[in-house]
C-alpha cells in the first residue's frame, strides 16, 4: 500500500449522488461515533461535503471542518455549502492536520482510506488532534467483487483487516469493526483515555 490513490476532482459532482446517502447513511455514522451537536469534528477528505452537510442536519448543525487536499472540493464546498453554517470547508496539505493535540471530538474518513498510500501518517495526525476517549471512523468500499461496480477497481480497495491492524498500530485501541452501510465497510478505533 505504498502508492497514493487520487480521486479525479472532475468527477466531483457524482460525489452529490443521493443514494450515496443510503450506502453510507450519515444516522449510522452518528451512532457508530455518538456525534452530538456540542462536538467539533474533523472529515478527512470531505470531497463536496455532501455527507458532512447531512451529519449536520441530523446534529443541529455541530461545527464540522470539511478537509481535503484538492483545491476544486474546497472550491466547489464553499459555494455549495453556504448555508450549512457548521461547516468549515479547508484546504489540507497532505498528512497534516493543522489542529491542537487534543482538540476534537471525532474524524471520519469516507470512502478514501484506499488513497491514503502508507495511511500510518495521516492516522498518527488523527490520533494526536483527537480527545482521549474519542472516535475515528473509516469507511471505505469492500473488497469484493460483488461491490466494485461502483468506486474504485478492487485492486486500489484495502480490506477491512488492514485498516484494522492500520489503526491498532496508529494507537487505536477498542477497533472493531461495523456493518450498516452498502458497498462498504465500516472500521472504529478509540484514543485511549
Amino acid at each position: 500500500m505504498s502508492e497514493e490513490k487520487k480521486f479525479d476532482p472532475r468527477k466531483r459532482k457524482k460525489l452529490n449522488n443521493p443514494v450515496r446517502l443510503q450506502w453510507v447513511p450519515a444516522m449510522r455514522v452518528v451512532e457508530l461515533m455518538e456525534l452530538n451537536s456540542h462536538g467539533t469534528y474533523l472529515d478527512v477528505g470531505a470531497g463536496t461535503g455532501y455527507i458532512s452537510q447531512a451529519i449536520g442536519e441530523l446534529l443541529n448543525g455541530p461545527i464540522i471542518h470539511a478537509l481535503d487536499i484538492e483545491p476544486l472540493m474546497i472550491s466547489e464546498m464553499e459555494t455549495t455549502l453556504k448555508a450549512a453554517s457548521w461547516i468549515h470547508p479547508q484546504l489540507m496539505e497532505r498528512n497534516i492536520l493543522s489542529f491542537a493535540d487534543q482538540s476534537v471530538d471525532g474524524v471520519w474518513t469516507i470512502t478514501v482510506f484506499h488513497e491514503f498510500g502508507d495511511p500510518l501518517p495521516i492516522l498518527g495526525e488523527i490520533y494526536r488532534v483527537l480527545r482521549p476517549g474519542t472516535a475515528l471512523l473509516v469507511v471505505d468500499w469492500a473488497k469484493q467483487p460483488e461491490a466494485c461496480e461502483q468506486g474504485p477497481p478492487l485492486d486500489h480497495r484495502v480490506a477491512e483487516e488492514v485498516v484494522v491492524a492500520n489503526l491498532k498500530e496508529a494507537g487505536f485501541t477498542d477497533v472493531t469493526i461495523e456493518d450498516g452501510f452498502t458497498h462498504h465497510y465500516g472500521v472504529v478505533g478509540y484514543r485511549p483515555r
